[in-house]
């Protein structure tokens, strides 16, 4: 998925992201190759799938166990609104006479204002400071546009300003502790897990140091400003949520040890796990004890992309921190047992299975049921968020494909196998989650 406001926390692009980013078919014998050895298609009905899809997910917010100031919220939206205003939109032939440069400009304060209108929406307190932040980009691209036609604005000062932002990047990092209570180290890992993915977003907003030699126009030097200005809206929610934490503790440790044997803990019981799993090549047959014919189905669709976003000796890990460590350690323990459960489904032929629209939404329904009981049956429903917020947003990423692929008419199930498997994977890998949770509870000694 390219939109921006994709989750911040690392995620590998494995098969499981790309087909929720696109529902590309990335697998052999999946999606639109046809399979002899199967009766006649599967049609399904269009219209009815388009419906059924666009229906509300279930709600699962980010955890943030922190208490986010409401004025810090005010402060970011305020300085989008006031960047917007910094310009006097629409723009004219008369304020511009480069059509091309207005269109660009009016295609950004679009996007500043979506992202502000979304940021009213959301319920989700981490979803709304992301959002104002990726608000805060477009918004101070049309000040600075503006600006630039002005000549109250050059070049040199975004290069300053980057700087500016990049050294208070480095000094906020040099200065960070990884502390936390006494008797509860889930709190602190959730909390320094999601400051230090922020921090490299600013990094990666802020990335190289532009060409002096490349082309200044308003729009190339608003764009610029853009990013330093994303990178300084992500820096500042990520001090912020830091102080915060930091100011609310009561007998602050250091718990660096604490986390580091936890993450060797789970990554014990993760090699253990992953010993007897099929190769990464594996053919289909080898997945699954079933002599059911699986090729081309939602059941063996999903049981190949939950075995294709398994590790295998260290592939994948993410370049995060001790604690993103630990969040992804949950993340793939959940993986891997939402595998071994498809898998021991099919070999007892108790698989669900797709024939119409009414299975879908079946499939679908029981997807949603799986995400909000593993909220209420994990130890830690704080832990057991960090994945199943990210598991809620597939539903809205296979809304979005089957309305791009999907009309009123009937559509067949192979042309869209990759979408519908999605909802299976869910269930599964949802299922997984509490057990997932106690193994990290009892790495951390909080169990």
């Amino acid at each position: 998925m390219t939109d921006e406001r994709s989750p911040s926390r690392d995620t590998r692009l494995t098969r499981r992201g790309a087909l929720a980013l696109g529902g590309a078919t990335l697998l052999a014998g999946c999606g639109a190759v046809p399979n002899p050895l199967k009766p006649g298609p599967v049609e399904l009905d269009g219209a009815a799938l388009t419906r059924i899809a666009d229906r509300e997910g279930p709600a699962v917010d980010h955890p943030l166990p922190v208490a986010v100031a409401d004025a810090h919220v005010a402060d970011s939206r305020e300085r989008a609104h006031a960047m917007l205003d910094g310009a006097p939109l629409p723009l004219t032939a008369d304020d511009l006479p480069n059509g091309a440069m207005r269109e660009a400009i009016a295609d950004r304060a679009e996007h500043a204002r979506e992202h502000l209108a979304g940021a009213v929406r959301e319920t989700d307190t981490r979803e709304r400071l992301e959002l104002l932040a990726h608000a805060r980009g477009p918004a101070r691209a049309v000040e600075a546009a503006w600006a630039i036609v002005e000549d109250d604005l050059t070049a040199a000062d975004v290069r300053a300003a980057r700087r500016s932002v990049r050294e208070d990047l480095r000094r906020f990092r040099d200065e960070r502790a990884f502390v936390g209570d006494t008797g509860d180290p889930v709190r602190p890992v959730i909390v320094h897990a999601l400051v230090g993915s922020w921090l490299r977003d600013a990094d990666r907003h802020l990335g190289e140091e532009p060409d002096e030699s490349s082309p200044v126009t308003p729009i190339t030097v608003g764009d610029r400003a853009s990013e330093v200005e994303q990178a300084r809206a992500t820096l500042a929610d990520a001090r912020h949520v830091g102080e915060r934490f930091t100011e609310s503790l009561t007998e602050s440790r250091s718990l660096e040890s604490t986390v580091a044997d936890a993450r060797d803990s789970l990554a014990e019981t993760i090699d253990s796990r992953m010993a007897d799993k099929p190769t990464e090549d594996a053919a289909l047959s080898s997945l699954v004890d079933s002599e059911s014919n699986l090729e081309g189905t939602v059941a063996g669709t999903a049981v190949r992309q939950l075995h294709g976003d398994l590790p295998y000796g260290g592939e994948f890990v993410p370049d995060t921190d001790l604690p993103g460590t630990i969040l992804w350690q949950v993340e793939t323990l959940a993986q891997i047992g939402g595998f071994e459960t498809l898998r021991e489904r099919i070999a007892a032929d108790e698989h669900r299975t797709v024939e119409s629209a009414e299975d879908v939404e079946e499939l679908r329904r029981a997807a949603a049921t799986a995400v909000e009981d593993a909220v209420t049956e994990s130890a830690d429903d704080r832990l057991a968020r960090t994945e199943l917020a990210s598991l809620a947003g597939w539903f809205d990423y296979a809304a979005r494909d089957l309305d791009r692929q999907v009309g009123d008419d009937p559509v067949e199930l192979e042309w869209i196998v990759d979408d519908i498997a999605l909802y299976l994977q869910i269930e599964a890998i949802a299922g997984a989650v509490p057990a997932a949770v106690d193994e990290a509870l009892a790495a951390l000694g909080a169990s």
